[in-house]
């Protein structure tokens, strides 16, 4: 956009008296600056004397210090972006004015939503791009008929979700508890400093523009959208930027959602897990397992990454492998809009292993999928062969699998409220179409067909086992531990060092209890108690919603203790997010491609 000019009038002089009385001086005389005998001097007064936020673009020599003095008093600091040479301050006209008279100050403009015009990439040219996958899977259908997620709230249990372009609108995210590592660490909390959530996020609900039709989505190629573009995400950030996490705090993110779906004007009603462990005990007394049935049976469409392991062992990833939930694979495009050509790639994860019966429910595009990176993330970092365009990542894996159809369901959702999660699954899995020449035990029943299910008739729902969620969260770590120091944690406890009681975890998941009203989870304060004033800022914007109000946490295992301290994924290491390779060809899965549901960046 424009930046707002002003020329420098009498009252902006008082502020800049202001400024003097300060100790901060003026780089030129006021005169100089009435009469235009500066370029500085034709900026900045607005029509009224509410604060504003404006963005100060630094020069060579530039002292942040005196920036921060001038403000204060009249406005404040909001951030400083180093790497970007710029200060965000909320501030009068007056005192913004005054500041770019400053030495070493370049510019002053008010701040203002930017609205990306074009993706910086034709995506006919990739088979990948969400332009080409919405059609693909009869997204742009349901849009044409006015079903784009409105009013349907998507829970993203992840890395964190940050503020890129197609996720900045201020309706679009609010962020629920950071029960990460990095939650201690004011500068990432609730942000994705790892780069897996936000892709996610983007795949499920992104839109780079203004709220519009559905039908002007469906028409548009020239900007990116994800698969609900009016939904609204619910982010629960709970993995640093090695994407460690470990499995109580997933348990615990979960119980969260469950109990707070219709809380603080939350509307939840879908759940994307694209995470795995490969647990050895059974779906029905896996901690996991069980968290993830309960929210079904509490009236939520649990999506989960059915894993990356296909190429190397049978069977799906913990909590796929619940009969209860909807578990996604993975299918490549060929990059036709024909299904007839598309196949199962080899690592998405397929019937069989200590589980044999359980095959996934239905696979959605996961070969290349293009959508938001985060710069300076350390998937964005580490592939560089992966970049698309303006900040966009190619992304391989039952990650994007399931966010595709984590976006799906709230399509589905709107247009038919009323389903219950069985018949949700029921109904995508009877209109979902059969790939030729795949086996049953890759695809399940089939590639996801969204506008055939806008209108097809419920079919028999399903009728499982019951869980109890008593067994060993050792066991639904699956070999996958975080360490600190070096030391790591195992054994029936959680993050906090306190004794996993099994069957009162699983019974308080049950009873919507296992969060308490003080923010406690497993006898220990883990969350706060209420949602606070968002102030996450993003080069220099703030992201809309609430977030919610942090704890400072303390815990201790194997004789070490950790609390406030900031991890920035350092001492933690782990085995965690199923995306395994963001980078062409698809690699060997690396930890955080076993648990972390995606395959690969390429």
């Amino acid at each position: 956009m424009t930046p707002r000019r002003f020329r420098l009038t009498a009252t902006a002089l008082v502020a800049s008296a202001t400024l003097v009385a300060l100790g901060v001086a003026p780089a030129m005389s006021a005169s100089a600056a009435d009469h235009g005998g500066n370029a500085r001097g034709k900026i900045a007064r607005a029509e009224n004397g509410d604060l504003q936020r404006y963005i100060i673009r630094l020069g060579e020599g530039a002292n942040v210090g005196s920036i921060a003095r001038a403000i204060t008093g009249s406005g404040r600091v909001i951030g400083v972006q180093q790497a970007l040479g710029t200060v965000v301050v909320e501030t009068s006209p007056e005192i913004a004015a005054a500041v770019e008279a400053l030495p070493g100050v370049v510019a002053v403009t008010e701040d203002g939503v930017l609205q990306a015009q074009s993706l910086g990439f034709n995506p006919s040219s990739y088979p990948g791009a969400m332009t080409n996958v919405t059609r693909v899977v009869g997204a742009n259908t349901a849009w044409q008929g006015g079903y784009t997620g409105d009013g349907v709230d998507v829970a993203l249990i992840d890395t964190g979700v940050s503020p890129v372009a197609a996720l900045n609108n201020a309706t679009k995210v609010v962020v629920g508890p950071d029960l990460s590592f990095e939650s201690q660490d004011p500068n990432l909390t609730f942000l994705d400093s790892y780069g897996h959530g936000t892709h996610m996020a983007g795949i499920i609900a992104g839109r780079e523009v203004a709220k519009g039709s559905g039908s002007s989505y469906a028409s548009d190629t020239g900007n990116f959208y994800g698969m609900a573009p009016d939904s609204r995400l619910i982010s629960l950030k709970v993995a640093d930027n090695q994407g460690a996490v470990d499995v109580s705090q997933v348990v615990a993110a979960i119980d969260w959602v469950v109990q707070s779906k219709n809380l603080y004007g939350l509307n939840i009603k879908v759940l994307n897990l694209s995470y795995g462990s490969a647990s050895p005990q059974s779906p029905e007394a896996d901690p996991l397992s069980w968290a993830a049935e309960v929210a079904w049976k509490k009236g939520i469409v649990v999506v989960a990454s059915a894993g990356n392991e296909g190429d190397n062992q049978p069977g799906l990833s913990n909590p796929a492998y619940n009969p209860w939930i909807l578990a996604v694979g993975a299918a490549d495009t060929k990059g036709t809009d024909a299904k007839t050509d598309d196949v199962v790639p080899g690592f998405s994860a397929k019937q069989g292993g200590n589980w044999g019966t359980r095959a996934p429910d239905i696979v959605a595009p996961g070969v290349s999928i293009v959508a938001p990176g985060v710069v300076n993330s350390n998937v964005y970092a580490a592939n560089s062969s992966a970049r698309v365009g303006n900040g966009f990542i190619k992304g391989s894996g039952t990650s994007q699998a399931a966010a595709v159809v984590s976006g799906a369901v709230a399509c589905l959702l709107q247009a038919r409220p009323n389903l219950s999660p069985d018949q949700v699954k029921a109904v995508l899995k009877s209109t979902a179409d059969s790939l030729p020449g795949q086996q049953t035990k890759a695809q399940g029943s089939g590639e996801l067909d969204l506008a055939e299910a806008l209108t097809a008739s419920v079919p028999a729902t399903q009728n499982n086992p019951n869980g109890n969620g008593t067994g060993s969260i050792e066991s639904a770590r699956g070999g996958f531990h975080v360490a600190l120091d070096g030391v790591e944690l195992r054994g029936e406890i959680d993050i906090m060092g306190k004794n996993w009681n099994n069957n009162q975890t699983a019974l308080d998941a049950w009873n919507l209890s296992a969060i308490k009203a003080d923010g406690s989870f497993n006898t220990t304060p883990w969350t706060g108690t209420a949602f606070v004033v968002d102030d996450v800022s993003w080069a220099g914007r703030t992201w809309g919603g609430r977030t919610w109000g942090g704890r400072t946490w303390a815990g201790a295992w194997g004789g070490r203790t950790w609390g406030g301290r900031t991890w920035g994924g350092r001492t933690w290491t782990g085995t965690a997010w199923s995306s395994g390779s963001w980078s062409s060809p698809v690699q060997s899965p690396s930890w955080a491609a076993q648990i972390w549901a995606g395959s690969g960046w390429k």
